[in-house]
């Protein structure tokens, strides 16, 4: 069997789950995975058989694509700024949004001239220590991401799943960026104690109501976690509620929150912040032009 063949294949049988320049692009990934290869000589080696391994296990993605498993956990692999993450069902796959939320962040630091995105000399003194918490961290992407960019800040990530934590350990190892992630119920007054005061907190936290479940696609509340995905109907704003109680308490004098948010809560969520006390608060679309991060100014 040739390779271009096959992809071509593969593409087609996946129009069952997906349209069909989704189907085209699963199935890049699938091959890129399968061979080795990146697109570009993925491309050049259209003609090269596969071998009979990677007829077999061909075979097997197939199976599990066709029962809407996404593909990132077929293959355990998901990209997010420029890093190679591994990913399974214990974890939200990350999204592109989410990115933007980053880079958000990022560019706020950069602009106020801290001193967090060199590493220091050694022997150097650290005239200022950034403190950053990224709360419900998954698989550890956003908090991986801001310490490879920033070197020189103090990053923690808390979530309540051991599931969840294992996965961002393990990245953070794989990828040697050194991020403390904790064991902690964000919800629980009491166990928020357990994590430092700090001047930067990020959070794509749970956010979409229950009754949404039935209008989303199959491959997201069949596999993705429910946990890290879901908030109940009458208290959509739980985990924003929550976050806003321990920055009243922990967040210091001209720290900042980031927060993602779902698309049709913006008002709700701004609303929120600005009742417990803060009044710079900020609304920021993505790059589809829906309401997805707010930033809150501690001043």
């Amino acid at each position: 069997m040739k390779t271009g063949a096959a992809e071509k294949e593969l593409a087609r049988q996946l129009e069952a789950v997906y349209d069909a320049g989704e189907s085209a692009a699963v199935a890049t990934l699938v091959f890129e995975a399968l061979t080795g290869l990146d697109r570009s000589r993925l491309r050049l080696q259209r003609e090269t058989g596969l071998t009979d391994e990677q007829v077999l296990r061909l075979e097997a993605i197939t199976r599990r694509l066709l029962q809407e498993e996404p593909v990132q956990y077929v293959l355990n692999e998901a990209w997010f700024a420029g890093m190679r993450l591994y990913v399974d069902p214990a974890v939200l796959i990350p999204r592109p949004e989410t990115e933007e939320l980053v880079e958000w962040i990022v560019s706020d630091l950069r602009a106020r001239g801290l001193d967090v995105f060199d590493k220091a000399p050694n022997g150097a003194d650290r005239t200022e220590v950034l403190k950053v918490l990224d709360v419900g961290t998954g698989s550890g992407c956003i908090a991986l991401a801001l310490k490879q960019r920033m070197p020189r800040a103090e990053v923690w990530g808390c979530d309540v799943s051991d599931e969840a934590l294992n996965v961002a350990r393990r990245n953070g190892s794989t990828l040697d960026i050194r991020v403390d992630f904790q064991g902690v119920d964000f919800l629980s007054d009491a166990q928020q104690t357990l994590l430092p005061s700090v001047d930067v907190l990020v959070s794509n936290p749970p956010y979409i109501p229950l009754k949404d479940r039935s209008s989303m696609h199959g491959n997201v509340v069949q596999w993705e976690p429910h946990t890290a995905l879901f908030v109940p109907d009458n208290d959509p704003l739980l985990f924003y509620a929550a976050i806003a109680r321990f920055c009243n308490r922990r967040l210091h004098t001209g720290g900042v929150v980031y927060l993602e948010i779902h698309e049709e809560l913006g008002a709700a969520v701004t609303e929120l912040f600005r009742h417990a006390g803060y009044a710079n608060v900020e609304l920021r679309k993505d790059l589809q032009g829906k309401d997805r991060m707010v930033r809150v100014s501690r001043i």
